[in-house]
Formats: structure tokens, C-alpha cells, sequence
């Protein structure tokens, strides 16, 4: 009764590999916080982040979406910026994105920028990149907004 052994499956290598701690996709989608939401104080991530309430600090982040009820005061720092909701302070991104809804108080360094018909912008707007001359030795840093 008690002389009698019994022996255990050796785990398989796909048993081993299946029990292994996952780590998080990056790629599985925007962290997002709430419209009830107010933070104040930094933020910072490699991810992407949707923000929906108020955020009273700076914010670091690859992408950036405020939306249509979100505000943000302070330094945003992206790789792109889309902007629903309102910014005061100051936008340093490579590409930025100004939806119809958006209300943008702040100063915009960027190479890539688009302003929908219908959103408020007040600010000053300058590049990241210099352009590549075309024979001109004269080059300017004014912007001029054309509408159809």
C-alpha cells in the first residue's frame, strides 16, 4: 500500500512555454481615461492614450488623442496629436491634427499639420525640420492659412 510508487508526467516543452507569464501587447489599444476623470501631475507612456477628462500637467506619450470633452493644460510631447477637445499650453509632436471641435491655446512645433474647417487656434506654429531649399536664400517662418 505504501511501497507502491507512482510516477508524473514529465512536462513537455509546449507545457513549459504555455505556462510562461505573458507580457502586454503594446498594440492592443489606447489606454483611456474617462471624462469623470481629473489628473493633475505627469503622465508618461510608450503607448497610446486617449484622454477623454482633464489632465492639469505635462504628457509624454508615441499617441495622443484628446476628445471632444477632454482638456489638457500643459507640455504635450508625441509622435501624433489628435485633437478633439481643448489644449492650452503647448504641443511638440511630429504630426498634429486639429479636428472641427478642437479648442487649441498653444504654441505648436510639428512637421505635419492639419486644421480642420471650423477648429479654434491660437498660437504660434513653427516647424520641427527645416524645409530643403529650392534655390531661394531667402527663407521664411510665416505660415499662411489658405481657405477654399
Amino acid at each position: 500500500m505504501f511501497g507502491k510508487t507512482t510516477t508524473q508526467p514529465t512536462p513537455t516543452s509546449s507545457d513549459t512555454q504555455s505556462k510562461k507569464p505573458t507580457t502586454r501587447n503594446m498594440s492592443a489599444g489606447p489606454s483611456i481615461l474617462g471624462r469623470d476623470l481629473v489628473i493633475t501631475g505627469d503622465i508618461k507612456t510608450d503607448g497610446d492614450i486617449q484622454i477623454d477628462g482633464r489632465l492639469e500637467g505635462n504628457i509624454h506619450a508615441e499617441n495622443l488623442t484628446i476628445g471632444e470633452h477632454g482638456a489638457i493644460n500643459g507640455k504635450i510631447s508625441a509622435g501624433t496629436v489628435h485633437v478633439r477637445g481643448k489644449v492650452t499650453g503647448k504641443i511638440d509632436a511630429t504630426i498634429v491634427e486639429l479636428a472641427e471641435t478642437a479648442n487649441v491655446q498653444a504654441d505648436l512645433v510639428q512637421d505635419q499639420l492639419t486644421i480642420a474647417n471650423g477648429a479654434y487656434f491660437d498660437g504660434k506654429c513653427s516647424r520641427k525640420s527645416s524645409m530643403p531649399s529650392s534655390g531661394s536664400s531667402k527663407s521664411s517662418s510665416t505660415a499662411k492659412l489658405a481657405t477654399t
